[in-house]
Formats: C-alpha cells, structure tokens, sequence
C-alpha cells in the first residue's frame, strides 16, 4: 500500500531522512519537486563529505564508505546500483549543467557541509572553477585540493584569485608548472602544502607561512634563504605549529654555511640516527639543532645532483623524553628517534 510521506509530521520527516543512505534521498529527492524542497528544508547537517574532480563522477563519503553517483549513457540506466562492502554506484541522469550544477544540487539536498576533495585534471578546470566560486561564496571548507599537471596552464592562472577565497583547511599539492612571471601568494595558509615546481614561492610566504608541513620541489631557495628561515625558526615565538620542511633547490650548494654549519649537513656519528614523528617522514642523519626555547629540531641538508633540505621539528620534547630502540630498516647499527605521545602530524 503506497504511503503518502509528505503528509508525515516534520519532525518524523527529519527523522526518515536521518536514516537514509545519500542514494535513498537522492532518490527521494526526484520523485517531486515539492519532495525535493522537503528534502532540502529538513536536511540537518550531516558529517558527509563529497569529492569532485570536475568530471562525471561525484563521490560521497559516509562512515568510511564511499557513495558514486556515476553519469548513465542511456536511460534504462538510471538508478541501477551497485552496493559493495566500503564502495557503492548508482548510475544517474546528470542535469543541463553537468556535474557542476549536480555537486551543488546533492551539498543542498543532502544537507552537506565540507568538501574532502577538489582536483583540477585535464579539461576539468571549467567545472571546478564554477563550484570553488560558489564554495568560496559559501564560505565551505574544503579539506583538500590538487591542482594535477594539465595543459590549460592560462586557464589555471586565471582560476587562482578563485583559490585565495577559498577555505582549503588540510592540504594542497599543486604538479604545474607555472609561466616564469607568475605569482601567487595565499591569504591563509591549509595544514599541508605540497608543491613541485615552486619556484613562485618566495622567502617571504615561507616566512610568513602557518602551515605545519611544507614540501617544495624546484624552488629558488638559496643558502642565504634557508638561513634567514631557520635563524627565524630559532626565536622563541616563532612558527609556533611548525613540523615538517621539505624543501629541493638546484640553488643549494656548499660555498656559504647554513645556521654556522658547512654544506653538507649531516650526523657522521656513529650509530647512525634516523628521526621520524610517529614512525612517518624519517630523515637518516640529521643534525639536532634547538630552539631557543628548548624545541629540538633535526636538520639536514644535501648537495650535488638533489641538493635538499630536510628538517623535522619535536615540540617541546627534551631528549631524555625521546624513545631509542634498534631498528634494521634504516641500515646496520642505526637508532630512530622518535617522538613519544600522540601528536598531530
């Protein structure tokens, strides 16, 4: 017997869509518009994320399962699913505006507050930019963005006053290469940044980054950089959340020191060190330098054919706190310190 459910009370309404899977109120959502209106108006704010690279795949993530809503080539196929343990498809009919226009009908029907991932890839950049402007205008946090090494570079440039309004809270990692005059610098910095031709990427935003962890590959850092950065590493007060930098630069040599030391810079003590946080982003043989207020940091700096620098922070953590333990990975006679207690990578 068919149930009229817009004629359920509100608040049993709230409740049916409560239970429902992203598939279930989607289609709940297109048997009418007035359906519709009631799925938005009554949808609470669900710890849900979606993922969407600009193309004819939209992914909702629950629970550590992920919802596919995949573009039909014909209609006899819509709504067929297929339901896995942890990945789940249902085929749908994409509307007019393609999979931009559905990313903001399934954040408004279902009631969605936070993107887990955007990504620019080849011939994407039109439909990620439609939605990053409408989530720039919402104010929506997106936890990841990847910016992939696609031929519309122009396209790109023109599209990042887009990314500085963005709220991108995690990480980003961008693989293009730039045009030489380009410039770009972030109005607030995500917890991760991820860059392999960042040549862009001056002293000044280093200086002025928050991020926790920083990679960058191809950079126009020299000697003289790296020790303006580091000596400011030193002061109390300074990069209170810093961890992890990364940083390969052809410009890194061995004619100037870094923080007083000579190039290379590495622990020829013997048993050789490997410093890791919580077992992840090991370096083997660095050299402990500290903070002014009793931070220990671990650096060490390559050069010749990938001259790079390598420095790992441990947050207020003295030595005798640190845990030694033997370990064959890393070579014969090595000890890994590592930093002890939960911490936040």
């Amino acid at each position: 017997m068919p149930i009229d459910l817009l004629k359920f009370p509100n608040d049993l309404l709230r409740e049916v869509f409560r239970l429902c899977d992203p598939f279930q109120l989607y289609k709940l959502s297109k048997c009418s518009k007035k359906c519709s209106q009631k799925a938005i108006t009554l949808s609470e704010r669900k710890n849900w994320k979606i993922t969407y690279c600009g193309g004819n795949v939209i992914t909702i993530w629950v629970d550590g399962s992920n919802y596919n809503f995949n573009q039909a080539d014909y209609p006899e196929d819509y709504f067929q699913m297929s339901l896995g343990r942890y990945s789940n498809y249902m085929d749908i009919e994409f509307p007019n505006g393609g999979g931009a226009d559905l990313f903001i009908y399934l954040i408004d029907t279902l009631g969605i507050g936070s993107v887990k991932l955007m990504e620019i890839t080849f011939g994407t950049i039109a439909n990620v930019a439609k939605v990053a402007k409408i989530l720039a205008d919402r104010n929506m946090e997106i936890e990841k963005f990847v910016i992939g090494n696609v031929e519309e570079v122009q396209d790109v440039v023109n599209f990042m006053t887009t990314l500085s309004q963005m709220k991108i809270s995690q990480e980003f990692h961008c693989f293009l290469n730039f045009p030489p005059d380009f410039h770009f610098e972030f109005v607030k910095y995500p917890r991760k940044v991820s860059i392999t031709d960042s040549s862009w990427f001056t002293i000044d935003q280093l200086l002025n980054c928050t991020s926790v962890w920083i990679e960058l590959e191809n950079s126009s850092f020299n000697n003289h950089d790296l020790d303006v950065f580091l000596q400011e590493w030193k002061k109390t007060g300074t990069f209170p959340n810093f961890r992890r930098l990364r940083i390969q630069s052809d410009l890194i040599d061995n004619r100037s020191p870094i923080l007083e030391m000579n190039l290379p810079i590495e622990n020829v003590d013997y048993p050789k060190i490997g410093v890791s946080i919580n077992g992840h982003s090991e370096i083997v043989d660095p050299v402990r330098v500290t903070k002014d207020d009793g931070t220990i940091g671990w650096l060490k700096v390559d050069v010749g054919n990938w001259s790079e620098l390598n420095f790992l922070i441990l947050f207020g953590i003295q030595i005798d706190k640190l845990q030694r333990r033997s370990s064959g990975y890393c070579g014969g006679g090595t000890t890994v310190v590592e930093e002890l207690g939960r911490r936040n990578r």
